[in-house]
């Protein structure tokens, strides 16, 4: 009787540790690269994936080895939180190529705008899920969270597109045969500048929009406080120029065409008076007044710590391969380990040293 409640015992321990061992092949993390999101800004969130098993993992194109990567957000905000659904022609992320080696971890970025729709105001959580068929059941993230904010009003001005062109309107016959031309309409965009919170710092984001598209967001400076807010001037083109402070010294001047191209960057720096714009009333013209052009060398520590937004995130895919640094990449030297290792270390040789996202995990 001993006999068989012994080997019953070590039967109920072995049915309890099997799925546990399981579970326990991947690890997975994900985090909002910012709390806060200004509407129809993207989205970004960082994934990190560490291999806890003893074999590698690798994802490709075959039936053996097509796994996914997978999102479930929830509007939390609600009485009722359901799934945000993926757009119909949106493709989930592709993760071809993604090689996890024994004891490895790896870290990319997604934006999750390319493949939820994440327009509407509101609280959210996301939830990674991992499936593979080497896998025997999913594995998925602890919940985040980041919030869809409006964004402070701090100025705006609606202009008209320059017509480019003397060509006529167009014609229209009457029934008494004589004829009359419809006056061109100027169509018309806004430009506007929003300030909010991302969770981490106050910035600044340039709009150009109309009632039915969107056609630029741009993270354009850090909001520095009611004393010191971009100035703004239009010129005879509808172009909009902004000037700004990045600290007591530096100043950024952008200058936007109405399709929301950039069409002039400088860095300017204050001498005997800070810069400001000029709007010559006889030629339309813009024109900066005072400061000095920031020289690279001279004025180098003034710039150095300067970080402008204006192009931090890389429009180009979804799916970025961030690799780690050698700390992080855990495991036996591998060859995926090894060269992911080189990688990392050619890269962020000048770089401060990233944290991983299992710290504290």
């Amino acid at each position: 009787m001993f006999f068989k409640l012994r080997h019953m015992l070590v039967a109920v321990f072995f049915f309890f540790l099997i799925p546990v061992c399981v579970r326990a092949q991947v690890a997975i993390v994900v985090k909002p690269v910012q709390v806060n999101y200004l509407q129809y800004e993207s989205v970004f969130v960082r994934v990190a994936m560490r291999n806890l098993s003893a074999h590698p993992l690798a994802f490709g194109e075959s039936i053996g080895l097509k796994g996914s990567l997978q999102f479930e957000i929830r509007r939390s905000d609600r009485n009722d939180p359901t799934f945000v659904r993926t757009p119909k022609d949106a493709p989930l992320p592709d993760m071809t190529g993604v090689i996890l080696p024994p004891g490895g971890e790896k870290s990319y970025m997604f934006n999750l705008s390319k493949h939820y729709d994440l327009r509407s105001i509101g609280r959210y959580t996301v939830k990674a899920v991992l499936r593979h068929p080497q896998m025997a059941t999913p594995y998925q993230s602890k919940e985040a969270h980041f919030n869809i904010v409006r964004g402070s009003l701090i100025w705006s001005r609606t202009v008209g597109l320059p017509l480019l062109d003397d060509s006529p309107g167009e014609v229209t016959v009457n029934e008494d045969g004589s004829k009359e031309e419809e006056l061109r309409v100027i169509k018309t965009r806004e430009y506007r500048i929003l300030s909010y919170y991302t969770g981490s710092a106050n910035i600044y984001c340039l709009t150009l929009e109309d009632k039915d598209n969107l056609y630029m967001l741009r993270h354009i400076g850090y909001d520095l406080g009611p004393d010191l807010r971009p100035k703004c001037e239009i010129d005879f083109l509808s172009r909009l120029s902004v000037l700004l402070p990045a600290s007591t010294k530096v100043y950024a001047y952008y200058q936007y065409n109405t399709d929301g191209k950039l069409e002039n960057r400088r860095i300017l720096m204050k001498d005997d008076r800070p810069p400001r714009l000029v709007l010559d009333p006889e030629t339309g013209i813009v024109k900066i007044v005072g400061g000095r052009e920031a020289r690279k060398d001279v004025d180098y520590e003034e710039i150095r710590d300067i970080q402008f937004l204006e192009d931090m995130r890389d429009p180009k895919g979804s799916l970025l391969d961030e690799p780690l640094d050698r700390d992080t990449i855990l495991g036996p030297e591998s060859l995926g380990a090894k060269d992911a290792a080189e990688k990392a270390e050619e890269l962020n040789s000048d770089k401060e040293e990233k944290k991983s996202l299992f710290d504290g995990f």
